[in-house]
């Protein structure tokens, strides 16, 4: 009978879970490189099999979508991509998250370390997809907020935290108004060592901030464009410093929000339990903006004399619509005996079939009867169906315009979703 093994020490026995995980998960890296050099040499030659797919299923049945993962894994996670070796810096993540991690950018996957559970990769990956749904005109579209329009990359992502996360900001106003260096800081903002805060300012898209207390540096990831940015933890204290400079956390909050500080509703008191203190997530998703009602977004209403406004009927005359000859309608006038002479039936009937078929006009005519804000979200709402190689042809937007839309917008004759 085998003998017990016994751990003096958490750290002791921790090291041994690392050390099974990390053979295993080295294991299915060399499983990877000896499936590619079943697919890459000519080692199956005299076995009998035609190709390694049919040799995995044959011997170890394995399927061809198992081999698959197998070798991508090889391919992103060993030592140049092509080696029995795990690279180093994927030691300890275990074959789940990495299997996950296969499905994130490689300038994402290389930020997270082992410390991340397969939830919180999971939220990561969320994230990124969140942001792939959203096309470049949308952002554009939701423009700027005024306040962070001259702010730094770095800036506006704190300012959108602080922005999103009320009580996270009374804590910073607290630490950085009684406390001197950024040791706190790191306390407050990366509490079990290394964090994620996904935040989305308007009109730039969602920002990524990771943060590991051990490091001098953050890195700031703008998601749409892949690209990073490096900053030290004393540029972000130098901001805060900035944001924190009313004694009333509260009041402070609401100077740089233009919001109402969110109050917690009451909480029914109920029987004393023992609670379990939930461990807090290492990814904070950004928050997403409210939608509006379609009912709202067609009350919306911009003054029309905006400095700068663009004018379509000035700037653009090309794109409207050609000028529809409407049939003329007969005055009614008195006949020799006083009374009202009727119009032609054969006139009458062409308005009504007319107004019967497109009771709002073209759709540039049914655009010019919204504010400037509720049209830019019926646009941007037309743009998701649209086929994108056509979203640069003059020609293609004309036809857009000039087709006959219903009183709610819709493509007269089509379905709702066909608009």
């Amino acid at each position: 009978m085998e003998q017990m093994v016994e751990y003096q020490s958490y750290e002791e026995y921790k090291q041994a879970v690392n050390t099974v995980l990390n053979r295993t998960v080295e294991d299915f890296v060399l499983t990877g490189y000896l499936l590619k050099q079943g697919r890459d040499t000519d080692i199956l030659k005299n076995s009998g099999y035609s190709n390694v797919n049919e040799f995995a299923w044959a011997e170890y049945k394995l399927e061809a979508t198992q081999v698959s993962r197998y070798i991508r894994i090889n391919d992103r996670f060993s030592e140049g991509g092509y080696s029995p070796n795990l690279q180093e810096h994927y030691q300890g993540f275990g074959y789940a998250k990495l299997a996950l991690m296969l499905t994130l950018p490689d300038s994402v996957a290389e930020e997270l370390t082992p410390a991340y559970s397969k939830s919180e990769i999971q939220q990561v990956k969320e994230e990124i997809e969140s942001e792939e749904k959203i096309t470049d005109i949308e952002v554009i579209l939701e423009g700027e907020k005024e306040e962070q329009r001259d702010l730094n990359n770095l800036e506006k992502a704190i300012h959108q935290l602080c922005m999103d996360e009320p009580d996270l900001y009374l804590q910073l106003h607290e630490t950085v108004r009684t406390t001197c260096g950024t040791q706190y800081l790191k306390e407050i903002l990366a509490p079990d060592g290394d964090k994620i805060y996904s935040v989305r300012p308007q009109g730039a898209g969602r920002i990524m901030l990771y943060l590991n207390d051990e490091k001098e540096e953050v890195t700031l990831q703008i998601v749409r464009q892949g690209v990073k940015e490096k900053y030290t933890w004393d540029a972000i204290l130098s901001y805060l410093t900035l944001i924190t400079d009313q004694e009333d956390g509260r009041k402070n909050w609401e100077e740089i929000s233009g919001q109402q500080f969110p109050e917690k509703e009451p909480i029914a008191p109920v029987q004393p339990q023992k609670e379990k203190k939930r461990k807090e997530s290492k990814v904070t998703k950004a928050k997403e903006p409210r939608p509006q009602k379609k009912e709202e977004a067609k009350k919306a209403e911009l003054p029309n004399d905006i400095p700068g406004q663009t004018e379509i009927e000035k700037d653009f005359p090309e794109l409207l619509p050609k000028p529809v000859k409407m049939p003329e309608i007969q005055k009614k006038e008195p006949d020799c005996t006083g009374t009202m002479q009727e119009s032609e039936p054969s006139v009458e009937k062409a308005v009504d079939n007319l107004e019967k078929q497109n009771p709002a006009g073209s759709r540039w005519e049914y655009m010019k009867t919204m504010g400037t804000y509720a049209a830019s979200l019926y646009m941007a709402a037309s743009m998701k169906k649209m086929p994108h190689m056509m979203l640069g042809s003059a020609e293609y937007w004309q036809k857009w315009l000039e087709t006959g839309v219903d009183e709610n917008g819709e493509k007269i004759g089509k379905k709702q979703s066909d608009s």
